[in-house]
């Protein structure tokens, strides 16, 4: 993967002191372990919402679940919401369904804990739905801890936005956290070079 070659080689990356850091923490591991264990053929294939954008979103989500210091079990959820988020899409086009769709069959994929199942889903519905519509689609699933699982939903918006700078859309006012706002610049040149 191209992508694993710019974390571990290129000198640009190395530039961001965050990013230095990032590759000192069990969170870099992690994200090594979620591209080795990608599921490519389960992916959208396009490139708009195909692997490219995937992998991204797969860094975007590490280095937020490193910055906000999530538990393993939360980081889990983070990596797999990542990998399986597009992957009932039909076209690039605007879809709010596609990650209900996702969340329909996410579970055969992802490793994570059976209690925790409900919030993947919740997760990665929240992705694709109006912020307004967000803790409406959580309470839908019965999340036991909807705090947890709101704090989730809006990093994991974050990381699949940080990475609409490939379509020129990312407007930081609807990022929802510090970390990913001043990450702009970083995603800027993460896709300028991948």
């Amino acid at each position: 993967m191209r992508i694993v070659e710019i974390i571990r080689k290129d000198a640009w990356i190395n530039d961001y002191d965050f990013f230095r850091e990032f590759k000192k923490s069990k969170y870099f591991s992690i994200l090594l372990d979620t591209y080795e264990n990608l599921n490519t053929e389960i992916l959208f294939q396009s490139k708009v919402h195909g692997q490219g954008h995937i992998e991204r979103v797969i860094l975007f989500s590490m280095l937020l679940a490193w910055y906000y210091e999530l538990d393993n079990d939360d980081t889990d959820l983070m990596r797999y919401a990542a990998s399986l988020h597009d992957i009932c899409r039909e076209n690039d086009g605007y879809d709010t369904e596609h990650g209900r769709r996702a969340a329909d069959i996410c579970q055969k994929y992802a490793n994570i804990k059976q209690s925790d199942i409900p919030l993947l889903k919740a997760i990665i519905t929240s992705h694709s739905t109006d912020d307004s519509l967000m803790e409406e689609v959580i309470k839908s699933y019965e999340i036991k801890d909807f705090d947890r699982a709101l704090f989730l939903a809006k990093l994991f918006k974050d990381a699949d936005g940080l990475d609409r700078v490939r379509i020129n859309r990312l407007d930081d006012k609807y990022l929802r956290n510090d970390f990913s706002k001043n990450s702009v610049g970083f995603a800027y040149e993460l896709f300028e070079n991948y």
